[in-house]
């Protein structure tokens, strides 16, 4: 009977452990995750957005206004104050130094003067030359091979200017198309203002010095940009040499020839660099020596200008070009370390992103192909790809072509280019589709803390049960005495009797 009571006791006490409650346990392997129905779904406010495509501009060297260049804003020229390399058809700023400081513009104010004149005017039209505008420019300032009254025409007078410099040219444009000079320079101010140039102004159409005159790096390669839309402009800007037929003032033809030595090569050969396709020259005091210039190789189309360089000379004789030595130092520079690479096309699988509540991830691809001038040694382990998934995060159902994230792409401390993410495929809500999950529940410091709180109850039945288990066995061990020492009485007082 007593053995029967301690058992009884011994199964109450296991009943009692395994009636601690296992909730971790239990929701990790037995029992099904209830997955809620598209109705029930938890609503979810999306955070939000910053302008699309920001990112590559304030922290990237996409587009003109780049502010991180992908090779740095380091200096690497000997005297220029400001220089820009910039490739047009991936629209990527590959190097800037001081980009936005104001500078005089010198002569590639001149490139804004033949633009306005291509546009406003056909080229072929007559124009009479006056040297009634001379009275503004300074003593041996470059003037054309003109006379009063000569008979020519624009496109003469603006190969004068471009390829030579000829400042009294540049008068007459001005006085043709707009009549009057200040009203020549009204128009250069509002067309580069259509531009996005916010850091230029002109006060001649010449780009003498004056101290209410100035522009950027950045803006004057805005210009050269949009300038080079223009096919008329291009020949002006590539033009070598051009021959000024005979006119009514002279009977002999005039060659016309270019004082920018990378493309004209008889002067000084060493200069000449068969990747460049046009330039514009500019050497005066307060401005110093400048270059701007368009060169092409390896599918890559550039401008480059380095603004602010130095001349030395020595006994009369010009010992360093500023201008065209750091010019070459750019273009090996470009050429030499970077090509272009494609980074983004709409077939590739950029990532796999969890989806809540759903049977599979889905896996997300960009929507537009991206091409970038990348380091010649870059590979793709060498980008970094950054997502920011919609809403912070990702609810099933997901259909395909959802839009479902954006992602940035950098290389370094430079966003390359930044891009919609849609997804690749089709994700279904696991109650639609017949699946049972038997393991959705995350980890997180709450069920850890419950795990232990159980396993501690059980190490404390456990306990309990051996605690039992020493009492009871005490207490049979000291009723088996007793018995033992009775019967011993019991037969001493017996062989008494006897």
């Amino acid at each position: 009977m007593k053995k029967i009571r301690i058992l009884s006791l011994l199964l109450c006490l296991m009943l009692l452990v395994q009636s601690v409650p296992f909730s971790v346990y239990a929701t990790e392997t037995t029992e099904a995750t209830q997955v809620p129905t598209e109705e029930e779904t938890i609503p979810y406010e999306e955070p939000p957005q910053l302008a699309y495509g920001g990112v590559p501009i304030s922290n990237g060297c996409r587009t003109i206004n780049g502010q991180t260049p992908l090779g740095g804003t380091e200096r690497m020229l000997e005297t220029a104050q400001s220089a820009f390399i910039f490739e047009v058809n991936t629209e990527t700023v590959l190097y800037s130094y001081n980009p936005d400081i104001r500078m005089y513009p010198g002569s590639l104010a001149k490139i804004v003067t033949a633009l306005i004149a291509i546009e406003e005017c056909d080229v072929t039209e007559k124009v009479v030359f006056s040297t009634k505008w001379n009275s503004s420019l300074p003593y041996k300032a470059i003037v054309a091979d003109l006379k009063e009254g000569e008979e020519t025409t624009l496109d003469i007078l603006i190969y004068w200017m471009m390829l030579a410099s000829a400042n009294d040219a540049a008068l007459n444009i001005a006085g043709h198309v707009a009549g009057t000079q200040e009203a020549f320079v009204e128009m250069m101010n509002q067309r580069v203002a259509q531009m996005g140039c916010t850091d230029t102004h002109f006060t001649n159409s010449t780009g003498l010095d004056d101290p209410e005159q100035y522009t950027t790096a950045r803006d004057m390669v805005k210009i050269v940009m949009e300038a080079i839309k223009n096919e008329t402009f291009c020949m002006f800007f590539g033009a070598e040499t051009y021959d000024m037929p005979a006119t009514n003032k002279s009977e002999k033809e005039r060659e016309i020839t270019s004082d920018n030595y990378l493309i004209y090569q008889l002067i000084l050969p060493q200069f000449h660099r068969s990747e460049v396709t046009g330039g514009k020259t500019s050497s005066t005091a307060g401005a110093g020596s400048s270059l701007i210039c368009t060169a092409e190789k390896n599918d890559m189309k550039l401008i480059l200008l380095v603004m602010g360089t130095e001349r030395e000379s020595q006994d009369g004789k010009v010992t360093y070009y500023g201008n065209f030595e750091e010019m070459f130092d750019l273009l090996d520079f470009s050429f030499d370390g970077y090509r272009i690479a494609k980074v983004l096309y709409p077939d590739l699988a950029l990532n796999q992103f969890p989806v809540e509540g759903g049977e599979c991830d889905v896996v997300g691809y960009p929507d537009i192909s991206v091409n970038s001038v990348l380091p010649k040694d870059c590979t793709l382990d060498n980008l970094i790809f950054r997502y920011n998934v919609e809403g912070g995060g990702l609810y099933a159902p997901v259909a395909r072509d959802q839009k479902i994230a954006t992602v940035q792409v950098w290389y370094r401390t430079s966003c390359v280019t930044e891009s919609q993410v849609f997804a690749m495929n089709n994700v279904r809500s696991t109650v639609n589709s017949g699946v049972t999950i038997h393991s959705v529940a995350s980890r997180d410091d709450s069920d850890i803390w419950n795990f232990f709180q159980s396993l501690g109850l059980v190490i404390l039945g456990l306990a309990a049960l051996f605690g039992v288990y020493l009492v009871i066995n005490n207490i049979r061990r000291i009723r088996g005495e007793r018995r033992k020492a009775r019967r011993r009485a019991a037969r001493r007082r017996s062989r008494r009797y006897e």
